[in-house]
C-alpha cells in the first residue's frame, strides 16, 4: 500500500511540472546577471562562512572549558 501511495504522490507532484515544461518556449533567451552581483554574492557567502568559524572559535575560547 505504501508503494502505491508513494507512486500516487510522485504522479501528483510531477503533473504540474510536466505542464510547465510543455508550455515553455524551447528557444527562450537565457537571463544574464551582471558580474558585479556574482562578486557581491561571493563576498557575502565567503564572509558568512568566515564569520561562522570566527564565532565558533570565539565561543570555544570564551567558554573556558578544557579541551578533552
Amino acid at each position: 500500500m505504501s508503494k502505491f501511495l508513494s507512486a500516487v504522490t510522485l504522479f501528483l507532484i510531477s503533473g504540474p511540472l510536466l505542464a510547465v515544461t510543455k508550455e515553455m518556449d524551447p528557444n527562450a533567451p537565457s537571463e544574464t546577471v551582471s558580474v558585479v552581483w556574482v562578486i557581491v554574492f561571493g563576498i557575502i557567502f565567503i564572509g558568512s562562512i568566515i564569520g561562522f568559524f570566527i564565532y565558533l572559535w570565539h565561543n570555544e575560547k570564551s567558554s573556558g572549558k578544557p579541551k578533552e
